[in-house]
């Protein structure tokens, strides 16, 4: 596998460094991650690895303001967006998309493969979404998985997401939105759960 960094100047001010790693697959895997959940934290980082696994080629995108170490402002997403579409740009054209998201990250996955037009190659793999997620969920195909104790992401959201034809949605009883529950034990072996659930998911969009 060939690892490269791709650089690209920010709103922020700093660089960003794109990880790309490459083994000649027809299908890509993109990771964005949370507002305050960088991709090597693990839900993000076996999800990488799992994709590696499936003989995906790899895309982790870097925020601008994760690089500058700034705050996050909510009216700043359409600059985020725009940036993570230059660095899907940079990149070679794949025959499939998975788009691995996580909180914030899965509405930006959600809107950038509707503003690509790119939602008909595109499988998701949306880690605790938060509410403004639901409408990009309902046009997707591909899993969810939330905790059941996840404050953003309670009350009607399950609700509206539920019997979609084309989403696998997977709830981790008592997960905060970390997916963890009570001790590093148990976290731990919700952690394999998960995974499994991403061997799931990978199985089912590459034999699609």
């Amino acid at each position: 596998m060939s690892v490269s960094s791709i650089m690209m100047s920010s709103h922020w001010g700093r660089e960003v460094r794109h990880k790309y790693a490459a083994q000649g697959s027809k299908a890509l895997a993109v990771v964005f991650p949370g507002q305050n959940y960088s991709a090597e934290r693990s839900l993000l980082d076996y999800a990488g690895k799992v994709a590696a696994e499936h003989g995906c080629d790899l895309l982790i995108l870097e925020y601008g303001y994760q690089s500058a170490r700034a705050g996050f402002k909510r009216e700043e997403l359409d600059i985020v967006v725009e940036e993570c579409k230059a660095a899907l740009g940079a990149v070679a054209e794949y025959e499939q998309l998975l788009f691995i998201s996580k909180s914030m990250g899965t509405v930006i996955a959600g809107r950038l493969a509707a503003e690509l037009g790119v939602q008909q190659k595109t499988a998701h793999l949306y880690l605790t979404p938060i509410a403004e997620t639901v409408p990009w969920i309902r046009k997707s195909r591909g899993s969810v998985i939330y905790g059941g104790s996840d404050p953003m992401f309670s009350g009607q959201h399950p609700a509206e997401i539920s019997g979609l034809p084309n989403i696998r949605v997977y709830r981790i009883d008592d997960a905060n939105h970390a997916l963890e529950v009570g001790s590093v034990n148990e976290s731990l072996a919700v952690l394999l759960v998960i995974i499994n659930f991403y061997h799931e998911f990978f199985n089912d969009a590459l034999e699609a």
